[in-house]
């Protein structure tokens, strides 16, 4: 399958994300339905520990408030949308322990 020229900037889902700013825990309505919310100010790395984009990824409901800054390793799912898109959708985030540099001693 070839991919559109309007897509070729697009990156694979990092393997590896480094939370920088865990926000806070808010209120949200949608349709008269209210819920919480929480964002993560991340950078996502590649395999070698290189920055590849800065951006947000919405908590899933079952960890709001217990994110806070570090690295992890995000576990996707597939999720149909409201338009009927099937898209990526994070499902969790499993702590994650960098190596470190070389020549830098690990703790």
């Amino acid at each position: 399958m070839s991919t559109p020229v309007s897509q070729a900037h697009a990156k694979p889902l990092p393997s590896v994300i480094q939370v920088v700013v865990p926000g806070d825990v808010v209120d949200k309505k949608y349709e008269n339905r209210e819920y919480k919310a929480q964002q993560l100010e991340c950078v996502c790395l590649d395999d070698a520990g290189n920055p590849l984009q800065v951006g947000i990824i919405r908590v899933p409901q079952h960890l709001l408030g217990q994110v806070g800054a570090g690295y992890f390793r995000p576990v996707y799912g597939m999720r149909v949308d409201k338009d009927r898109v099937i898209q990526p959708v994070l499902l969790d985030l499993t702590p994650y322990k960098p190596a470190p540099a070389s020549g830098v001693k690990g703790a």
